[in-house]
């Protein structure tokens, strides 16, 4: 027998409710939405700028895409099917969205594409797209709380941002039944780990709310708490927004409130509205703030290949009908009617999610594979790079899900002329539900490492149907050469020597070559502890003439170099911010030769350590392109 009762009118009005309040809130926020964090606050009351339907907003969109993935599949969509809609409909590549569409393009599974050489899995890509799984779930947040771990695994695995998105789904699905805002907050504490920054940011915010502080005053107590420079660092947003939901006196103080903060201001206000939105519905909801906007839906054309819900209210019919289907199949304690019963909801609530602390025991470096009569784990112990003449170790699990013994032969192919240890075959026994973990490595010269390097783990048991094989992909790390440090002057003016070798296509004297595994340029090592100067070289071969934006995103000061040319140096020191299209300072479009580039790069280190990366990307979407080779020098192939 069902525990909780949703009446189906007042379900439609609050999924209608949640799209319209994040459209407001997103609307409010976004002409204010910078990079980085600014100390004072903002003081707006009102929209900056009134578009009729509101502004383009990735908040939204996304979650449009993530509808396409239910039409097609259904509702068993999984972290590895939202990985191709990534690919078939968004374009855009901001911050972990580019860098985590380049690790899926070179063949990473989720987890680990959120994982591998993702600067940003810390910031608000997640949390901005919960609401689909809250209003597909709505009184579930366990089951919420699952799809937005699926989703978050894409571009966040091993991150905060996971942390941010289940909190978000948990509160918002728990916000069809419980309109108590600390109680939302607590449940949704309740769902995420008690030791992470996100917890700690949410729980500074509701302490300072508890023990009667201003909401001014629990901002600058979120500052200190969990301070990043970053406007998208996701714990400091969830703390920013949790003030907004808990302040606010009414729908429009809330947002207000929750943007005036600062920091990622269109997320904040969007989530805000989004969570008022589910507890008033559409129709509690204030026309002064959702009136001007209308019903239409407005998307950037960074989003394709997707059927588009004619207005809000097509989209809130679509929803419903994909959310009665999950309450039905899911095994989910609330069932749609002509009535409501709250009596059991929040005890339902609590209980549904005692379960859900088995979501943060999954590694951000193992993908698995269910093939039936087993499911296989791949586990990069080393991470997927492989560099030169270097042990890169991972690991195979096979489990037996069958109800009698088994046996059967596991072989690891990989690429041609590549070391692996110990012997590629094992053969193996295994009892009912039984698990084995098998431990190799593998080693390559520079030579024989590619950008991309495919190979499989084979599984075959005996008596059972053939198996697929499962993939075993590894990336080529980043190849460069470094010069010694130059202590005398620190300056990016003065002419060093390495400088004459800044086209020079062969190694050159007193240069060392370096293999690092993502595009951190790990330079801080050289310096010990001391200020001075330092020079990369770096080789990039492509296979055509093509634009592409470079950067140096760093803490510091550099000069760039591509081709002999000097091309750029650093405008103004920033906070580093590694992305692929830009930090307002130390990004320049440029052109690609075909074949090989020489790119040479100038960092200074002053009194601080030094954090710098490299980064490359197309200059139409500004997305990683993986058929260049960065992983070996020219007279290395």
């Amino acid at each position: 027998m069902s525990k909780v009762k949703l009446a189906r009118e007042m379900y439609y009005d609050k999924v209608y409710g949640c799209w319209l309040g994040k459209n407001a809130g997103g609307t409010l926020g976004g002409p204010l939405e910078q990079i980085f964090g600014r100390e004072e606050m903002f003081d707006v009351w009102w929209y900056p700028k009134l578009v009729e339907g509101g502004i383009p907003n990735d908040d939204l969109e996304i979650q449009l895409v993530w509808l396409q993935a239910l039409r097609d599949i259904g509702i068993h969509v999984t972290a590895r099917d939202l990985a191709e809609y990534w690919l078939d409909c968004i374009l855009y590549n901001y911050d972990e969205y580019g860098l985590h569409k380049t690790n899926l393009k070179k063949g990473l599974h989720p987890p680990v594409s959120g994982w591998y050489n993702n600067w940003f899995k810390d910031c608000m890509g997640s949390p901005i797209r919960s609401e689909i799984w809250a209003c597909i779930a709505p009184g579930s947040p366990n089951i919420a709380a699952w799809y937005a771990y699926q989703d978050a695994l894409c571009d966040h695995a091993g991150g905060e941002s996971i942390y941010g998105e289940v909190f978000n789904a948990v509160v918002e699905s728990s916000a069809f039944l419980i309109n108590d805002r600390v109680k939302l907050v607590e449940i949704g504490l309740s769902a995420i780990p008690e030791n992470s920054m996100t917890t700690k940011a949410i729980r500074t915010a509701l302490n300072c709310y508890l023990k009667g502080l201003d909401w001014r005053e629990a901002r600058e107590k979120v500052k200190e708490a969990v301070y990043s420079p970053i406007a998208q660092y996701s714990p400091i947003n969830l703390g920013f927004q949790t003030i907004g939901l808990l302040y606010g006196e009414d729908f429009g103080d809330a947002i207000c409130k929750a943007v005036n903060c600062g920091w990622d201001t269109d997320c904040t206000g969007a989530t805000v509205g989004a969570i008022w939105g589910i507890i008033n519905g559409r129709s509690r909801l204030p026309e002064k703030w959702v009136k001007p906007l209308g019903d239409q839906i407005v998307v950037s054309r960074g989003i394709v290949n997707i059927h588009m819900p004619r207005n809000l209210q097509e989209l809130t019919e679509e929803v419903c009908t994909i959310g009665e289907w999950v309450l039905k199949s899911l095994n989910s304690p609330v069932t749609l009617g002509c009535e409501n019963d709250f009596s059991m909801a929040e005890d339902t609530i609590l209980d549904s999610l005692k379960d859900v602390g088995k979501l943060w025991n999954m590694q951000p470096n193992q993908v698995d594979f269910n093939l039936t009569t087993v499911k296989v784990s791949i586990v990069y112990l080393d991470g997927p790079a492989v560099l030169p003449n270097t042990s890169n170790r991972f690991k195979v699990a096979v489990e037996n899900t069958r109800l009698t013994s088994i046996s059967g032969r596991l072989t690891v192919h990989v690429p041609e002329s590549w070391g692996l240890k110990p012997s590629s075959t094992y053969f193996f026994n295994l009892k009912p539900k039984e698990k084995i973990e098998l431990e190799f490595s593998v080693e390559s010269q520079a030579q024989n490492i590619s950008t991309v390097n495919g190979g499989v783990v084979e599984v075959s048991v005996d008596g059972r149907p053939s198996l697929l094989w499962v993939p075993l992909n590894f990336v080529g790390g980043f190849r460069w050469l470094v010069s010694c440090v130059f202590r005398e002057p620190v300056s990016l003016d003065f002419a060093f020597p390495p400088e004459k070798d800044a086209a020079l296509m062969e190694a050159g004297e007193g240069w060392r070559a370096v293999s690092w595994p993502e595009n951190a340029l790990e330079v801080e090592p050289f310096f010990k502890n001391k200020p001075g100067v330092i020079y990369l070289r770096h080789y990039i071969h492509s296979p055509e003439e093509r634009k592409v934006v470079l950067g140096v995103p760093n803490n510091s000061k550099m000069r760039l170099w591509l081709n002999g040319e000097n091309i750029h140096e650093t405008r103004q020191t920033v906070p580093l911010r590694p992305n692929y299209s830009g930090d307002g300072s130390n990004y320049v479009n440029a052109t690609l030769r075909k074949g090989w580039n020489h790119v040479m790069v100038k960092i200074v280190r002053y009194d601080t350590p030094v954090e710098a990366h490299f980064t490359i990307a197309d200059a139409e979407w500004h997305g990683g392109m993986v058929d260049l080779i960065q992983c070996r020098l020219p007279w290395e192939c």
